[in-house]
């Protein structure tokens, strides 16, 4: 799947009418001011001017300040949505987008609708769908099966760009930016900016990771091992974009079970409660859930049902598999109504052979890092910085979100960072933690890390103590996770055998760790499992060698602009009527 940006540049605007001229000073008889005519020739000069500076202004302010893209491929889903198909649960109401499984001949363009049966396109006659199965996709939330043939494909989202603002500044990490594809600059790209001049960089377990290098690091036996690295933590605005959500109880089917009275879905989370069999919570079939107990009680997030990696509704294709990987960022939100004094809410964490806890409470909010197994886990408190006080009133509804991402853990409340507490791991240490495997060892074979099966799994719950309460919303997300990947025997964008067939991918593994210039960027896709890009790029264009001869990296001569607003998301359909989808209008952050 190529992820490229393709120009669809407005026509120019129609232009402006002159502003109204008020009456010329003077008088006639009786008093009343008459206006005077200008001559018929200098109006049409002045409106045959007033015309050409409008065309000159509009192909100045299209050239140099913004133009419009429109987003072909899915390499930035969902953050941004290229062709795609749409559906929405029928039990559920959740909506979604599923990226084109069935294309034409190029092997790139999507065919108008999807599954079959036969569909004529333009003049060329009829294009035959007809081997093609139906188009079968699960539900992201409560995996039911929805099929269907003849389905549309819809436009992918329209954007604008801020074109050339990198001639003035240079664009800041997790940026999402258009440039000219280096292996072919015909091509535009969009991309997430992930390294920046002048940086060593280094994906780990799904995380980026920056250092400054240094006149001694070519000694090194391994750049992984080197010290200086600090992990890459996304600002807020990006973050937000990034998480990806999993489940949430708002699109709990109202009737899951079966005219045999069997139940078709069954809630990710799991109550353990002080009655028989976790009796104390109320969770099936309903939106909001209940616990009635008095005691020490957890809500768990059941892994083995529904594991916590990164895969992603919008590859649901069995054209194009992708593997899943483990995702250990993550975020839990829900509204917390006591119906008695809570006396603490924890959220814990167990990942990378750690466990991750956070503890709200009257006394304050505690962090901490927790190492060992079952009842032998010892906790080390980790300094925590809180900009407000969080209280959980009785009979009132607090909204509450636990981050566990980039190396920190973090509360909100109602939309408002409180808390956060850092830990810094470097590349070794994540290493070891999410896979047991020392670097050494790494260097012996370099496909280790494109395993998905050699990364710890992650387990999550909630605890709660104090009695009865209810929870609304209750939603896990998970974060956008770059894939670790190997050089694949074609280059992927024109067919041809990679240069660099089987080597591990760039940034992925300490065998390919790149040093970048003052004037090369690393970017990557979203959308990590389907996205070509700085990993896995191939040699650039013998006119691109020119100017940078590397592989995988971005030229600031290549960069076109940062992309800032969705003005015409991908549209609905009535009829042949194209409905801009106004609810998914926004910043690009």
């Amino acid at each position: 799947m190529q992820p490229s940006a393709t120009d669809t540049s407005p026509s120019a605007p129609a232009p402006t009418a002159p502003a109204p001229v008020s009456e010329p000073p003077g008088s006639s008889g009786g008093g009343h001011a008459a206006p005077i005519e200008p001559p018929l020739g200098h109006t049409i000069k002045e409106t045959v001017t007033s015309i050409i500076i409008s065309f000159v202004l509009a192909f100045v302010f299209r050239g140099f300040v913004i133009e419009a893209y429109l987003i072909p491929t899915g390499s930035m889903a969902p953050t941004l949505l290229g062709a795609h198909m749409r559906f929405k649960s029928p039990e559920s109401s959740y909506t979604w987008a599923v990226g084109p499984w069935d294309v034409m001949g190029d092997g790139i363009t999507p065919l108008p609708f999807q599954g079959g049966p036969p569909v004529a396109v333009g003049d060329s006659g009829t294009v035959s769908t007809s081997s093609f199965e139906p188009i079968r996709v699960h539900d992201p939330m409560t995996g039911q099966e929805l099929s269907g043939q003849g389905i549309k494909t819809r436009w992918g989202d329209r954007i604008f760009v801020l074109k050339y603002l990198y001639s003035i500044f240079d664009p800041q990490r997790f940026d999402v930016v258009v440039f000219r594809n280096p292996r072919d600059p015909s091509v535009n790209y969009i991309k997430r900016l992930l390294g920046l001049p002048g940086e060593m960089i280094a994906i780990v377990d799904g995380d980026v990771f920056a250092r400054k290098p240094r006149t001694d690091d070519d000694a090194a036996a391994n750049p992984w091992g080197l010290s200086g690295w600090s992990i890459c933590r996304k600002p807020d605005r990006a973050q937000m974009a990034m998480w990806q959500q999993m489940f949430s109880s708002e699109y709990t089917p109202l009737n899951a079970t079966t005219a045999q009275g069997q139940r078709w879905f069954l809630s990710p989370w799991v109550g353990v409660g002080t009655g028989p069999q976790g009796t104390d919570w109320k969770i099936e079939g309903r939106k909001t859930y209940a616990y009635t107990g008095t005691g020490l009680t957890r809500l768990m997030w059941n892994t083995r049902e529904r594991p916590i990696t990164d895969a992603l509704a919008y590859n649901e294709s069995p054209r194009r598999p992708s593997l899943e990987y483990p995702v250990s960022d993550i975020r839990v939100s829900m509204g917390l109504t006591p119906t008695v004094p809570q006396q603490r809410v924890s959220a814990i964490l167990e990942a990378r052979g750690h466990s991750f806890r956070i503890d709200v409470s009257p006394a304050g909010i505690a962090m901490s890092i927790g190492v060992g197994a079952g009842d032998e886990v010892v906790f080390v408190s980790i300094p925590v910085q809180q900009t407000a006080d969080l209280a959980l009133p009785q009979g009132k509804t607090t909204n509450l979100e636990f981050w566990f991402v980039d190396q920190s853990l973090s509360v909100w409340s109602g939309g408002t960072r409180i808390a956060t507490a850092l830990y810094d791991w470097s590349p070794r240490e994540r290493v070891l933690s999410a896979t047991g495997a020392s670097l050494e060892a790494l260097e012996e074979g370099p496909e280790y890390l494109t395993y998905e099966a050699n990364y710890i799994r992650p387990q999550f719950f909630l605890e709660f103590e104090g009695g009865a309460f209810e929870l609304g919303a209750v939603s896990m997300y998970r974060d956008v996770h770059y894939q670790a990947d190997m050089y694949q025997y074609h280059s992927g964008d024109d067919n041809s055998v990679h240069s660099r067939a089987r080597q591990p991918a760039l940034t992925t593994h300490p065998l390919n760790t790149p040093t970048l210039t003052e004037d090369e960027f690393f970017t990557c896709g979203d959308n990590s499992a389907q996205s070509l890009d700085g990993r896995l790029w191939d040699a650039p264009n013998p006119w691109v060698r020119k100017i940078d001869p590397r592989v995988g990296v971005v030229h600031r001569d290549l960069l076109i602009g940062k992309a800032f607003y969705v003005y015409f998301p991908a549209p609905f359909s009535a009829g042949r009527i194209p409905i801009p989808d106004f609810g998914r209008m926004r910043l690009i952050r």
